[in-house]
């Protein structure tokens, strides 16, 4: 992996989000129930291509105006248009180095190939450029692929909210990890 440049990974590149183009893949895999789930909270519905931009804008809004967020798209690193996922970085508390990671992928499959690599670079840009200290994950315990990459980048379990959200018939606990910018650096091998 190139670690000079902090949006490129060995298999994926974190670039800016257009709208109005990812806006209509994303609108597609709101027809997943599972990844409508983990893109809103409960209850979850299809979205149409208009309401995904809609909701996009107002992230970029939010992120020129406010400068407490941040929103990437994942794409692959060698096709252009190829949109994976996305990453967003949310609610930082710039006085405190605080704020809360989201990454969201348009499958299982998709999830399990790239969540390593995308929470690498997401980890990078948090601690490296943003200059955190210390960022939040929130996951269902159902959400395996997840909670196993969180758990392998050395996120601590520092919260857990019991049978929280309903899905598919049973209750499930929200969890929230979280991993100082000194413990990142440490299982990186670079101790600053």
């Amino acid at each position: 992996m190139d670690e000079t440049n902090i949006f490129i990974g060995d298999h994926i590149r974190l670039t800016e989000i257009d709208p109005k183009k990812d806006a209509e893949v994303e609108a597609q895999w709101t027809q997943d129930l599972s990844y409508a789930r983990l893109r809103k909270k409960n209850p979850v519905r299809p979205l149409a291509p208009t309401e995904v931009r809609k909701d996009l804008d107002e992230k970029l809004k939010e992120s020129d105006e406010g400068r407490r967020s941040f929103f990437y798209a994942m794409r692959d690193r060698l096709e252009e248009d190829s949109l994976l996922g996305f990453m967003y970085i949310t609610e930082i508390e710039w006085k405190n180095g605080q704020g809360f990671l989201r990454l969201l992928f348009k499958n299982d499959e998709t999830t399990a190939l790239y969540i390593a690599e995308g929470l690498h670079l997401a980890l990078r840009y948090v601690f490296d450029e943003l200059n955190l200290y210390h960022i939040c994950m929130e996951v269902y315990d159902c959400a395996l692929l997840h909670i196993q990459a969180i758990e392998n980048a050395k996120f601590s379990l520092e919260a857990r909210l019991r049978e929280i959200t309903y899905i598919t018939d049973a209750y499930h606990d929200r969890l929230i990890y979280g991993l100082l910018a000194e413990e990142w650096r440490i299982s990186q091998g670079a101790e600053r």
